[in-house]
């Protein structure tokens, strides 16, 4: 099982930035790719993210902390560094929050692999894209 955090304004689309969220929905994700809600996270400090600011990617960092991913619209290299720093990865996807965490469920195995010479969605900010415009296939 994982614990992915989901950056959401509706509860139904990943559509909110890493760096504006002022709140997680949290989730367990089982490697078959089925999930269950289990709570919100909302971040200390944060800002509206109708005012397009940003907060603290550390403290924001430190609140996930205790979870194995996270899963933003946009995520930028300085918050995958930062998230790793706390044994978190950082993906950058949007779409349903269904499709994306049944995907990570199956996938995440393969997801934690370093593969020579293949870049993508991933969390290495060591040359690798950490954000994709169509998003982790």
């Amino acid at each position: 099982m994982q614990k992915v955090a989901v950056a959401s304004s509706d509860g139904i689309t990943i559509d909110v930035h890493f760096g504006q969220a002022r709140h997680f929905s949290l989730y367990e994700v089982q490697d078959d790719g089925t999930f269950i809600q289990v709570g919100e996270r909302e971040i200390p400090g944060a800002s509206s993210a109708d005012t397009g600011e940003h907060h603290d990617t550390d403290a924001t960092a430190r609140a996930l902390a205790d979870l194995d991913a996270v899963l933003a619209h946009r995520i930028g290299q300085g918050g995958v560094a930062t998230l790793k720093g706390h044994g978190v990865k950082g993906f950058a996807i949007g779409g349903p929050i269904e499709k994306a965490l049944s995907a990570y469920g199956k996938r995440h195995k393969l997801l934690d692999l370093k593969i020579p010479g293949v870049s993508g969605c991933t969390s290495s900010s060591e040359g690798s894209k950490s954000c994709c415009s169509s998003g982790c296939k």
